[in-house]
């Protein structure tokens, strides 16, 4: 690991780094210096208060209104295969390039994706993306370099120093807004691990922190980290085997624990099928809580990957059986596609922007007998009049639809009224929000707005401890999806989590059980083999005391599916661990003799 200095200064710092997980372990780390430090926050959040607090500074629609992954999937995707004549897929893969453009600032090209849709899509969506007034995520930092780099003045905060943790996650676009940040005056303090860039598929490379010196600082100071505060002796000693098995890794002083780490305990188990390795990795979880007193938001199961819920679902099924709380990685996602809880959001939504033309689309989607020809009625009235799609359901609405079909205009009317009526009897900006946020706020004011799920509403309420309430009604709901998932993964959470190995980056735990290390899905087939490598690294490194890898000699359902399919054949252990002293052993012997 490595930290270093670019630029003159002191003062307060501005703290960033890449992964929400990262950002939620760091707040707990900082808290004590509030004088020094700004909470810290991730590089697109970073991305949204720039240029929320330089407003005309971005080629963006504005107000800025990112679209979360139900509005894109549920609302833009399907209208843009509609209107390019191609299949979602074909959608999805052009995004991917759009944004891997935004990411690496070069042109990027999917060799699987036909020219002509290419083509179709980028006049589309531009088009498309104006008329309701959203933009993405992914482009966030390509428009924060853009303003930096057309707008010298451009207002940046108060602080003098910006901290940069994880570097080696960051793409050629975040490290260029780091530069532009630096030629201000700023200085600039990166720290981070080359052998955990895990990122490639957002085009972030080690070599961006390995020539930070060299390159792009030259003359900045540079320090070499060898002691490791987080891992045991063996569990490091694991770890090390694996990463220092990379071809062409610079040599460098080996990582050693610090002297308050305990020694820890590695074990490698071969269950023989997938449906004993669920079962197994449950009495597992039960004896460390038991036997170990480990609590179970101190434990975390890791997987590959998890397509259709293939490996958190059995897993999550054995775990409840023993009555183990647990974590589905996926339950924000579900409660932020059901009905009742869109139609609060997008209600929500109109009380902070009448003109919001996703929160409109969103409540004719949700309208029953309304279809794709009514949101289509108003698309091409609002395009051919280079208007909003807001602009024209409302000016529409003034006039009782005249040109829609009696049903059809009977059904618009049904759902904009008592939205309209609803809204004009409520004035955000005068809202008493007592002792609490604007979570508990539109919790408590559910039932006016239709009401929502149960644990919606607790997922509300308990955003309130995560969610600045200066920020406003509309930057909570812009964090609901992102902080609401942080929540029900976090330690707070009071469970066991299930999570990607991916997404595990950041986190520490005192116990991290890894399955389906084998091979034929450790490394994943037709990944990068260097990526591959350093990402079972960093799954092996997030845990203190216990690391337990796993794998099965055949399988059958889902996960038999992942990586390389075999079903009900025989496996074998993954080769990155083939010439090692990781050696496996029976799971059932193992089991038995810790009496789990």
């Amino acid at each position: 690991m490595m930290l270093e200095m670019a630029g003159d200064g002191a003062g307060r710092g501005k703290l960033l780094t890449f992964t929400r997980a990262a950002t939620n372990e760091l707040k707990e780390k900082v808290a004590g210096h509030p004088e020094a430090l700004e909470s810290p926050s991730t590089i697109h959040s970073f991305a949204v208060s720039t240029i929320l607090a330089n407003p005309q500074a971005s080629s963006l629609p504005e107000p800025l209104r990112i679209a979360d992954d139900w509005e894109w999937d549920g609302l833009i995707c399907t209208h843009l295969k509609d209107l390019v004549g191609c299949g979602a897929k074909s959608i999805k893969r052009a995004r991917a390039e759009m944004a891997s453009n935004w990411e690496s600032l070069e042109r990027t090209i999917d060799p699987d994706l036909p020219e002509e849709i290419r083509n179709r899509f980028a006049g589309f969506w531009e088009r498309h993306r104006f008329v309701f007034g959203y933009s993405l995520l992914a482009e966030l930092p390509f428009r924060l370099l853009q303003a930096l780099e057309d707008h010298p003045d451009l207002r940046l905060g108060d602080w003098e120093v910006m901290v940069v943790d994880e570097y080696q996650d960051l793409n050629l676009c975040d490290i260029s807004v780091l530069k532009q940040i630096s030629n201000r005056g700023r200085c600039l303090v990166a720290v981070g691990d080359d052998d955990q860039s895990i990122y490639s598929f957002r085009r972030a490379h080690p070599r961006g922190i390995q020539q930070f010196v060299e390159d792009d600082y030259p003359g900045a100071a540079d320090y070499t980290l060898s002691i490791s505060h987080r891992c045991g002796s063996k569990i490091l000693n694991w770890a090390l085997h694996v990463i220092e098995g990379l071809p062409g890794r610079s040599v460098r002083p080996p990582l050693t624990p610090a002297s308050h780490c305990p020694p820890g305990e590695a074990r490698y188990l071969r269950f023989k099928s997938g449906v004993a390795e669920a079962q197994g990795v449950a009495r597992l979880v039960e004896w460390l809580m038991r036997s170990k007193g480990i609590a179970p938001e101190d434990i975390a199961v890791l997987f590959r990957t998890n397509h259709n819920n293939a490996w958190s679902t059995p897993l999550q099924q054995e775990l409840r059986k023993l009555e183990i709380p647990v974590i589905n990685p996926d339950e924000v996602a579900q409660m932020l596609s059901e009905s009742p809880n869109r139609r609060l959001l997008a209600v929500a939504r109109l009380l902070v922007d009448r003109d919001d033309s996703l929160a409109w689309w969103t409540i004719l989607e949700l309208t029953s007998g309304v279809g794709p020809k009514v949101r289509d009625h108003f698309y091409d009235r609002a395009m051919s009049t280079s208007a909003t799609f807001a602009a024209k359901l409302l000016s529409e609405y003034a006039d009782v639809f005249p040109d829609l079909r009696p049903a059809s205009r009977d059904k618009v009317l049904s759902a904009i009224r008592p939205v309209l009526d609803l809204i004009g009897t409520i004035d955000i900006s005068g809202a008493d929000l007592g002792e609490s946020g604007w979570g508990t706020w539109l919790a408590e004011r559910a039932g006016d707005f239709g009401g929502c799920e149960d644990r919606f509403h607790d997922l509300l309420v308990d955003l309130d401890e995560e969610v600045d309430r200066s920020e406003g009604l509309g930057r909570f709901l812009s964090q609901i999806q992102s902080v609401g998932k942080d929540l029900r993964t976090g330690r707070a959470a009071q469970a066991v989590r299930l999570m990607t190995m991916a997404s595990s980056k950041g986190l520490t735990v005192r116990a991290a059980i890894v399955v389906g290390v084998e091979q034929g899905i450790i490394p994943y087939p037709d990944s990068n083999p260097a990526e591959e490598r350093r990402l079972l690294y960093v799954a092996m490194t997030r845990s203190t005391d216990f690391l337990y890898l796993t794998w099965a000699g055949t399988r059958t359902g889902p996960t038999a599916r992942t990586g390389t399919e075999k079903v009900a054949t025989g496996r074998n252990r993954s080769p990155l661990l083939t010439h090692s002293q990781v050696r496996p052993e029976s799971a059932d012997d193992y089991l038995s003799s810790i009496g789990a």
